[in-house]
């Protein structure tokens, strides 16, 4: 077995333990022996030959033991005797959301659940809400999350489905018979929800790179489709398509299998006046074979200007004369809607500055919750004092950073603002936010809107919709009568980069933009590590066509401080 097979065993094992037993420490024991393992430069079989495996970082006596047998043997005798406790289904439900290992093995302990009919089965009929640490409104919660858990089944977020093309590109990358390996397909273009991963896998012998991608498993259960195209799945269950090719046809190849089929077709379509055309994935003209060893060369040659491939969900760029310069995470000078253990945040006021100052960042704003949303620790007046005491402390340590003190205030049932004027004249700037009452119909959840965009104080809207992919359906509002309210009264649409919610919808960008709307990109990172999500929320940016001149946040940061100010002075007046 390879390093890729071994870890995955060693990640199915922790996953059995995790649903079995109560100490966590054991589970992440095979986790962190799985990382150590992918990590190796060679293989385990040669540490284990001279006695070098105990020496990694993160394999202990026990993790050790079952990779050595792995070696030996291609099988672990403990990991075929956890499988045989539960039933081959259990892990699909962990598709339901709100549904962890230990939880599931809560339910298979009880009631014998091990598939997402007798999770249904035994929710209908009341049996789950009698559960200890489950009760009525998770039984509630299931039943809803089973039919979002049947579409998930060949559904993923943009962020798994990356990494999980990541690491086929990279295990493809170290068999000496491939030359190149790239990621292609809706990841490429970036869409927020793919069905599967493809990668285009070039070589100069494809018949060889066929047999070795085989030999070494790189993807599990892989089966031809065809000559040149294969097809298996990650080791997280994503479908991988791979596609092969020469150098000569690679730009081709990332061209047609990136898509959408509706570029493809458009670009085709406009080429033929010139005597091109695809085929095969491969580019002709006048029946010759033209040779394009990238997409850029691709582009040259028909003489189209170079399209990225996050637009490609049609042919509208094509028929554009000229294109924005699209926006880039370098572009971005700061970020607001940052959240601290203050209120619902993993990481202190401190961490979180030193870590947006770590990123390059001009400015940054702290927008801890209000004290209306309890249930993620809102700031009651008391602790505004204390909050904002801290982040007074901390400036002088992160300049010449600018920190600039705001709020993520709930907009109310009524569409009121938490907190009131004389709090609100507190802050920098307020993003104001729907977090409850997601079921009002589109005529009452607009109005509510609507009226929260007429307080003088509130500077950015929150995530939009309160969508979550595949887990939760946006709330219905009147979209064209919000931007234009918001752009009536200055106040900027967050693009949300929680790969999570991603909203404003990419869809959307272009009609906010043409009504005069600005745009923000948060990251509504709850921890250092979610400040990343300025990234995510950049692809959305790009996949809607903006430029930089359309997001606020790629503002230097004293043109930010004075825009800010302004805001806040004309509010106090009004």
């Amino acid at each position: 077995m390879d390093k890729w097979a071994i870890a995955r065993t060693l990640d199915e094992i922790g996953r059995y333990i995790e649903l079995s037993e109560s100490n966590p420490f054991k589970s992440r024991a095979f986790d962190k022996a799985a990382r150590s393992i992918e990590a190796l430069d060679g293989e385990p079989a040669e540490l284990v030959a001279r006695g070098g495996l105990q020496s990694v970082p993160g394999i202990g006596k026990a993790t050790g033991a079952i990779v050595e047998e792995l070696v030996a043997s291609g099988r672990s005798q403990y990991l075929e005797e956890l499988r045989a406790q539960y039933p081959p289904g259990i892990f699909e439900l962990l598709r339901v959301p709100g549904l962890g290992l230990k939880k599931i093995g809560m339910l298979y302990s009880e009631f014998g659940i091990g598939s997402l009919d007798e999770l249904e089965t035994a929710a209908r009929s009341g049996r789950i809400a009698r559960l200890r640490g489950f009760g009525a409104k998770t039984q509630q919660k299931i039943l809803e999350g089973i039919e979002m858990a049947r579409r998930r089944t060949t559904q993923f977020l943009l962020p798994a489905a990356l990494e999980s093309g990541e690491a086929v590109r990279a295990r493809l990358a170290q068999l000496a018979e491939i030359s190149d390996a790239e990621v292609s397909g809706s990841v490429r273009r970036r869409l927020e929800i793919v069905d599967n991963v493809e990668v285009v896998v070039c070589a100069a012998d494809l018949e060889r790179a066929i047999a070795a991608i085989t030999k070494r498993a790189v993807v599990d259960r892989l089966e031809a489709i065809d000559e040149t195209r294969l097809r298996g799945f990650a080791r997280d269950g994503i479908e991988v398509l791979l596609h092969l090719t020469t150098a000569e046809d690679l730009g081709a190849a990332m061209l047609v299998t990136t898509g959408s089929r509706e570029f493809v077709e458009a670009f085709a379509r406009k080429i033929e006046d010139g005597g091109w055309a695809l085929r095969d994935r491969k580019l002709y003209r006048n029946g010759r074979h033209v040779p394009a060893d990238s997409e850029h060369d691709l582009f040259a040659c028909a003489g189209i200007s170079f399209v990225e491939p996050e637009t490609r969900e049609n042919g509208d760029m094509l028929r554009r004369k000229t294109r924005p310069r699209l926006v880039d995470v370098a572009d971005l000078k700061g970020t607001f809607h940052v959240h601290t253990t203050f209120s619902d945040g993993r990481n202190t006021v401190r961490d979180m500055l030193d870590a947006a100052r770590d990123r390059g960042f001009e400015y940054v704003g702290i927008s801890d919750h209000s004290q209306n949303a309890y249930y993620a620790r809102g700031l009651a007046l008391d602790d505004l004092e204390r909050q904002h005491a801290e982040i007074d402390r901390e400036r002088a340590a992160v300049e010449p950073m600018r920190v600039f003190r705001g709020t993520e205030a709930d907009i109310l049932d009524d569409g009121a603002i938490d907190y009131g004027p004389q709090t609100l004249s507190r802050f920098d700037f307020v993003i104001a936010s729907i977090h409850s009452r997601f079921g009002m119909d589109e005529q009452q959840m607009t109005a509510r809107m609507l009226r929260a965009l007429d307080d003088p104080f509130v500077t950015i809207l929150g995530h939009l919709t309160g969508r979550l992919l595949l887990e939760r359906k946006g709330y219905a509002i009147d979209f064209d009568r919000v931007f234009d309210r918001a752009a009536e009264r200055g106040v900027m649409i967050e693009i949300n980069g929680n790969p999570h919610r991603l909203e404003l919808d990419w869809r959307l960008v272009k009609r906010a933009v043409d009504r005069g709307v600005l745009l923000c990109i948060n990251p509504d990172a709850h921890s250092i590590n979610e400040l990343s999500h300025v990234v995510s929320g950049t692809w959305l940016a790009r996949k809607g066509g903006l430029a930089g001149k359309h997001i606020f946040n790629t503002r230097p940061v004293d043109e930010v401080a004075a825009y800010l100010s302004t805001r806040r002075e004309r509010a106090m007046k009004a």
